[in-house]
């Protein structure tokens, strides 16, 4: 399949189809938003090989992101990502794919012409979409996605041994009914799983037993909503599977006037940084690295570009105690 077939799915000329894959502003939004819809329903791939020979750089990344610009944890990560790559010299641009069902193809094509490299972050839904990137012979940096294929760098932290540790910590601290607030009732929260994985291994080496579940769908609002069953439990100590769970008990703790930590303590996961905002409460998190990992994701890929230098298929950064007011 070539740009041959895209134009007569299309309706327009080869040429009109190469301004597009080169995000000319001589192509008609509309003609434009024709070529998108073809290259979509075709599935085509451009093949950026003689761009690469011919030594030309736009001096731009592309992240494409399944989260929205406004996640707290997401946020901070695509603005240490876009800060490491301007030490090197390089520009980001960033696409939201919401419709993680449909994949990424559509930003993909956006960005296609301008950007030298892709970082995809978050859903694991669009491994079809960087299997297509990975064919463009183009730089790829895969973020907390759960996908790892040749030709690609996957980076995630620890979250088992993140779980474990979180579970070694309040071990430690002499608490001893332990209660844990999963993400998902199902198991679709791939990270969730591993934290638990670890979590549980830590108890059963103790000998110990976790004293309650609760499932709060990794929403601030079901998790403030559990708070009442939570303290009702007689637990001494709550692990979150993220901090905006944790986040959601404590506002319910702070309401119900229960003491933090003296009657029961809250630890996180993630250590999620809140811009222009100052919580009430400091949470103690068992924390993702995140400016180690977007500063080690700038540099291999700027390294790849410029000197074909290639990176590891999958890196896993520890997870590490951040301690603060809540354990």
């Amino acid at each position: 399949m070539n740009i041959i077939d895209v134009a007569r799915e299309a309706g327009v000329s080869k040429s009109t189809v190469s301004r597009v894959l080169a995000n000319s502003e001589l192509v008609k939004p509309d003609t434009k938003e024709k070529v998108l819809n073809a290259i979509e329903r075709l599935g085509f791939v451009p093949n950026t090989s003689a761009q690469q020979l011919a030594g030309k750089k736009n001096g731009v990344v592309g992240v494409i992101t399944s989260e929205t610009i406004s996640d707290p944890f997401y946020g901070y990560f695509n603005d240490r990502l876009m800060k490491g790559f301007q030490k090197y010299g390089y520009d980001v641009i960033y696409a939201v794919a919401q419709n993680t069902k449909a994949g990424c193809d559509r930003e993909i094509s956006m960005l296609y012409g301008k950007v030298d490299a892709y970082v995809v972050v978050g859903s694991c839904a669009l491994q079809k979409n960087v299997e297509k990137i990975v064919q463009m012979n183009m730089p790829v940096a895969l973020f907390q996605t759960r996908v790892t294929l040749d030709g690609a760098m996957a980076l995630q932290v620890d979250n088992e041994q993140g779980g474990y540790l979180a579970a070694s910590e309040l071990l430690s601290r002499g608490y001893q009914r332990i209660g844990y607030l999963h993400g998902s009732p199902d198991g679709s929260f791939w990270e969730g799983e591993e934290r638990f994985s670890g979590f549980k291994k830590c108890m059963e080496t103790a000998g110990c037993t976790i004293e309650k579940e609760f499932f709060g769908n990794r929403d601030y609002g079901n998790a403030y909503r559990l708070t009442q069953q939570i303290v009702e439990s007689g637990i001494d100590a709550l692990f979150c599977e993220t901090d905006l769970m944790a986040y959601g008990v404590l506002q319910g703790l702070y309401e119900a006037k229960v003491a933090v930590p003296d009657r029961l303590a809250v630890l996180g996961f993630d250590n999620t940084k809140f811009v222009n905002y100052e919580s009430q409460v400091h949470l103690s998190t068992i924390g993702q690295p995140l400016d180690a990992m977007a500063e080690y994701t700038a540099k291999a890929i700027v390294n790849k570009i410029e000197k074909n230098q290639d990176y590891a298929k999958f890196k896993k950064f520890e997870a590490v105690l951040i301690e603060k007011e809540t354990v």
